[in-house]
Formats: C-alpha cells, sequence, structure tokens
C-alpha cells in the first residue's frame, strides 16, 4: 500500500497541532484579551418618534499590538533562545515563520470576520462567546488531520514516539482548554449581558479577563515550549528556508541529543503544569485523562501501526 500525503497550507511539522495555523494562540488573545468594552448612544427617528438607542460593543485596548506583532514576538522569542544552524540566520527565520502566520491569518476570511465581529457595534447577541466557539469548533474540524500529520511524521524520522506523543497531548489540552474558557466566557458574558448599568457591564467584562487571564498566559507559555521543540528539529533537519515547513526526513543524529532532551523536558513540564490549572478550573477533565479509550489517541495508534515505508509527506 502506497499512500502520499501532501502537508496542506500552513499544515506543517514546524507549525502542526495548537500552532497548525501558526495563529490560534494569537488570535485567541487579539479577539479576547485586547479588548476594551465601549458604549455606543444615538438618537434614532422612527415613525417621527425619536428614540435613544444604546449599544454596548468593544474596541482595541490602546495602545495595542496587531497581530502581526504578536507574531513577530513569538518567533523572536523562540529563535533568540536556540541555536540555530550556521546555514539559517536568526533574522531571517523568524521573517519566513512570522510571514508564512500572518499569511494564513490574512487569508482567512471566517476567523477574521469572528474578530471583527467582537468590535462591531452593530453585532447582538454575545460576540466572545460566538468567538470562542467558533475557535473551538474550527480546531474540532481540524483535529484529525492534524493527528494524521504527527502520525506521518512519525512515519517519517527516526526520533521516538515520545516526540510525537508530547504533540497529541498537546492538541488534547488545546482541546480542554478551549471547552474551559468557553464556559467562562458564557458565565460572565452572561452576566455582563444583564447588566443595565455601562460601569457594571464593564466591570463584568473585566472579571472575565482576570478570569481567562492566567488560563490564556499559562496555554502560552505551554506553546511556546512545544512550538520550540518542533521548530528546532525542523530547523536542524532542513538545507534552505523552503524546506523549513516539510523537511524530507527528521533525524535524530542532526540534533545536539542534549539540547533536544532539554527542550523536550520543557515542553513536558509546561504541558503538566498545564493540565494541572486546567483541573482547577474543571476536575472532570481528571477523568478524560484516566481514560485510555479518548478517541484521538486510538487513532493516531492505528496510524503508526502502518508500515513506515508506505508513507510519504509530499506527492
Amino acid at each position: 500500500m502506497s499512500v502520499h500525503y501532501r502537508v496542506g497550507e500552513g499544515m506543517s511539522f514546524a507549525t502542526s497541532g495548537i500552532s497548525s495555523s501558526g495563529y490560534s494562540e494569537s488570535a485567541l488573545r487579539f479577539g479576547l484579551m485586547d479588548i476594551k468594552p465601549i458604549q455606543v448612544i444615538e438618537t434614532i427617528k422612527k415613525f417621527g418618534v425619536k428614540f435613544r438607542r444604546i449599544t454596548r460593543t468593544f474596541e482595541s485596548l490602546e495602545p495595542s499590538k496587531s497581530f502581526s506583532d504578536l507574531v513577530y514576538f513569538d518567533n523572536e522569542a523562540i529563535f533568540g533562545s536556540i541555536e540555530i544552524p550556521k546555514w539559517f540566520d536568526a533574522r531571517e527565520l523568524v521573517k519566513v515563520h512570522s510571514q508564512n502566520s500572518i499569511e494564513g491569518y490574512e487569508k482567512d476570511a471566517d476567523l477574521q470576520r469572528e474578530i471583527e465581529n467582537v468590535r462591531k457595534a452593530e453585532r447582538k447577541g454575545r460576540p466572545l462567546l460566538s468567538f470562542t466557539q467558533f475557535m473551538r469548533q474550527r480546531f474540532e474540524s481540524k483535529r484529525d488531520r492534524y493527528l494524521e500529520i504527527e502520525a506521518h511524521r512519525f512515519l517519517t524520522s527516526n526520533f521516538p514516539f515520545s516526540v510525537y506523543n508530547k504533540f497529541v497531548v498537546l492538541d488534547n489540552t488545546y482541546h480542554d482548554f478551549l471547552k474551559i474558557l468557553e464556559d467562562i466566557v458564557r458565565m460572565h458574558e452572561f452576566r455582563a449581558s444583564t447588566s443595565r448599568n455601562f460601569r457594571m457591564y464593564e466591570k463584568r467584562i473585566d472579571e472575565m479577563k482576570r478570569g481567562i487571564s492566567p488560563l490564556i498566559e499559562q496555554f502560552d507559555t505551554c506553546a511556546f515550549s512545544c512550538s520550540r521543540l518542533k521548530k528546532y528539529i525542523s530547523i536542524w533537519n532542513s538545507k534552505d528556508y523552503k524546506e523549513i515547513f516539510y523537511p524530507e526526513f527528521l533525524d535524530i543524529k542532526n540534533v545536539d541529543f542534549s539540547v533536544f532532551e532539554k527542550l523536550g523536558k520543557d515542553c513536558n513540564t509546561q504541558l503538566a503544569e498545564t493540565r494541572r490549572l486546567l483541573l482547577r478550573y474543571n476536575p472532570e477533565f481528571l477523568h478524560r485523562e484516566l481514560d485510555s479509550e479518548d478517541p484521538t489517541t486510538k487513532m493516531f495508534g492505528q496510524l503508526v501501526m502502518l508500515p513506515q515505508s508506505s508513507y510519504s509527506l509530499r506527492s
């Protein structure tokens, strides 16, 4: 059996899983944290009678960081903290990875629309909850594909299975993170929507941001740590900038094992810290951690049992 698998746009080893799109973490911060509530009061005339219409919406914090600023900041931190092969330039790696994420974001009309909806005065309902649900549903719709990418990468490498298992755990953790985030946003936005006084509305939104801030901060740290491990493996198995998103083969002999081991331990530590934090928010997730029937784990196990020689990443 011969199966050929092409890594789609923005869907490579270096950016798979939580970073498969290259902008998931930054988009959440951009859509939920870098905002402040505002109240718009308008006088409208209907059937000859004047009415006052009050609309509550959001605007970007001042000064706010653009999406591209957030992406560049993350990549500068990653490539500034690992050794770079002599045939690469750290600044160029930052540029190439950042532009890949930014281009993906600019082409993602659905995501941009959801973020814009948060900031539109005419938007009704619960825009923060809608945005969070969109991010969860988006991830769930692509989750199997992310898993397949990790499995195929495992089959075209000689790295230990534990490396790829980290990234599967990261995906599972991200999914739980999104569901907990959704619950928090739902509760606080509902309370805010029932506030007649704008000052109380602002207070409820601030409470929401304080509630989700530790979660987003911890997951940012976790995603950074695991992304750094992925990118370290990728650049040391690439000959040029064109190859960094899809190296032909991932050879463990190309990396400094002591560095690789250190980055792997840091990724494990952050995953454990993130899981502990999620369990404090919702202890029910402990039962699923002990459930060996987790569908994603089973799927990954089935994929990696297939013969390594039957797969390639590019057709």
